[in-house]
Order: structure tokens, then sequence, then C-alpha cells
């Protein structure tokens, strides 16, 4: 088993509800800031993504998070997407450990 480590993170403002905001962008918000912390990371270094949402609270789509990992620049590559209800988060952090 080799090391995993988490160097970076991103967030977007909360609030109950910003229907000028499409989750698309939202997300690409969180992504930008996360990679402004590690300059010489590119598109190309990052293998895979995991996406925890809960999908009947996120905008009710099924498909967010290949639509993210789209908008993101990130298909063709493999992509997970988690869901546990209010434990959501940490199952995204878990389920990218065991990849």
């Amino acid at each position: 088993m080799r090391p995993v480590y988490m160097v970076s993170g991103g967030i977007t403002k909360f609030a109950k509800s910003t229907p000028k905001k499409d989750f698309r962008y939202m997300a690409k918000e969180s992504f930008d800031q996360a990679m402004a912390d590690i300059p010489n990371l590119t598109l190309d270094q990052i293998d895979g993504s995991v996406i925890a949402y809960f999908s009947d609270h996120f905008t009710r789509q099924l498909m967010a998070g290949i639509m993210v990992q789209d908008y993101l620049g990130l298909t063709p590559k493999p992509s997970k997407r988690v869901e546990s209800g209010g434990a959501t988060g940490g199952m995204g952090f878990q389920a990218a450990w065991e990849a």
C-alpha cells in the first residue's frame, strides 16, 4: 500500500440556493482554487476523479458527476460517484483513498 495525500481543496460560498450559478460552475470555482494551490499541477497529471454528492438535493441531476468532470476538462478519465446521505463527503475521501 502506498501513502495517499490530500494536497489541496477549494470551497464555494454555502447558500441555500444560488439560481444564477449552475452547479458545474460552482464545482469549477472550487476546482480552480485547488489547482491554484499547486501551480505545477496540470490536468494531464490527474488520473481520475471521485465525485461525491447527494443527488436528491443537488439539482436533482443523477449525472452531475460526469457533467462536472466534463466541464472541468477531465474526460475521458475514470470517474467514480459515491453517495451516502449525510456521510457523502467522508465517503468521497474514502473512495479516493481506496482508488
